[in-house]
């Protein structure tokens, strides 16, 4: 990822806050317990080394956010803020396929930001703890509840920042993309470092290091969420290109059905979960094809009414096929119902109008979008105006109306 202009300001004004913060932390706290200093800062350096890069490789996780946590409670703002800012400055993390990564060899605007914004959660998160009654070295309930969701938010949200400026993406769909289902995990550590601060007070150094195991624990814990994760996407793509093997037509189809059917969910405001299940049904939407004669998928002429009856077996087909695994079963009725017709004429099941679900009638017009402008061996692509046209004219019979209004206004931008 290259730095664009929006980035290096961006990045700039987080490193200008970040050391007027620590210029006013160096001016109000001290640090009196070097033994401490060094301790935790071993500590920081390890857990950051653990880094575990989400599926999109643009941001990673590690059990860092429990020591923050930790030092905050029983080191105070400046300790917890220096010790934060060296476990990023001297990680080592060892990244697959990108071997290890450290300060040396990343960019220089990422290792200041990954700095930057150390600094500036740490040191807010610091002494908002103190300004609501925490006082340092003693357990405070409430100031370290406070303090553990608002480090989670500042954290998500400067990180989304970033990668807005660099990806040239909505805040919100980075944000929802990115992080947002990591904030129960990141809710985990932080609890886990109130535990460790409490074995601190308690008992010293020794039940610190107690404690690291369940910390490497949970990094494990979220290695394997990871990896579960890649391994469904994995199995997403394997789908589709056993599919786009048997198709031609395939390749290429299902990303630009992805495409549009996801801009006209955006657009018609549908909840995330719905957007994502699009996303997905829209690749593999004609898996059932698989099923499917190769002599018919591949005719070069109009097909009879006999193959075409064949061919209208696919999306029960598909819709069998995923329903077999696990993780896609949500996207099952989006598969079986997205050639159904609004006015019932449609298949496998005849429904109409609100009877079909609302995610179906999405990928049913960026499907059929992408079809029309799409060259035949039978026929040749209609023009961009020519399919909204029709579109238009079929709306209310055969594509959801307010669905269909909201394609062609969006297209038409």
């Amino acid at each position: 990822m290259g730095i664009n202009k929006k980035t290096c300001i961006y990045v700039g004004i987080l490193s200008a806050i970040a050391l007027a913060l620590y210029a006013f932390l160096i001016s109000s706290y001290h640090i009196s317990d070097t033994t401490m200093l060094v301790f935790w800062s071993i500590l920081a350096v390890i857990v950051e080394s653990l880094l575990v890069p989400l599926p999109n490789n643009t941001v990673g996780i590690s059990v860092g956010y429990a020591v923050n946590i930790s030092s905050v409670i029983v080191g105070g703002p400046l300790l917890a803020t220096t010790i934060s800012a060296l476990g990023f400055l001297f990680r080592v993390a060892k990244v697959t396929g990108r071997g290890y990564i450290h300060s040396l060899n990343l960019p220089p605007y990422k290792t200041v930001f990954n700095i930057s914004q150390s600094i500036i959660v740490t040191s807010i998160i610091s002494l908002t703890y103190i300004a609501i009654g925490g006082v340092v070295g003693e357990f405070s309930l409430l100031p370290t509840i406070a303090i553990l969701l608002l480090g989670i938010l500042l954290n998500t949200t400067i990180i989304s920042g970033f990668l807005t400026f660099a990806t040239n993406q909505s805040f919100y769909k980075v944000w929802i993309n990115n992080v947002k289902g990591m904030f129960v995990s990141a809710i985990a550590v932080g609890t886990m470092g109130i535990i460790v601060a409490l074995a601190f007070i308690g008992y010293g150094y020794g039940a610190v290091l107690l404690f690291f195991g369940p910390l490497l624990l949970a990094r494990y814990s979220f290695k394997l969420y990871i990896e579960m994760r890649n391994l469904y996407l994995s199995t997403i793509q394997a789908l589709n290109k056993s599919l786009e093997a048997k198709d031609p037509y395939t390749s290429g189809h299902a990303a630009r059905v992805e495409k549009f059917a996801v801009e006209l969910a955006e657009a018609y405001n549908l909840p995330f979960e719905s957007i994502q299940n699009i996303r997905t049904a829209a690749i593999l939407h004609d898996i059932g094809k698989i099923g499917i004669n190769d002599g018919i998928l591949n005719k070069a002429s109009k097909l009879t009414a006999e193959e075409f009856q064949q061919i209208m077996r696919h999306p029960s087909i598909g819709a069998d096929i995923i329903s077999k695994v696990d993780f896609l079963k949500d996207i099952t009725g989006i598969i079986k119902h997205h050639h159904e017709r609004y006015d019932g004429k449609g298949y496998p099941d005849g429904l109409t109008g609100v009877s079909i679900p609302i995610e179906a009638c999405v990928l049913t017009i960026a499907d059929s979008y992408d079809a029309m402008t799409t060259d035949r061996p039978y026929r040749k692509a209609l023009t961009k105006e020519e399919a909204l046209e029709e579109i238009r004219k079929c709306a209310g019979t055969q594509f959801h109306p307010a669905l269909a209004d909201k394609f062609i206004a969006m297209m038409s931008r």
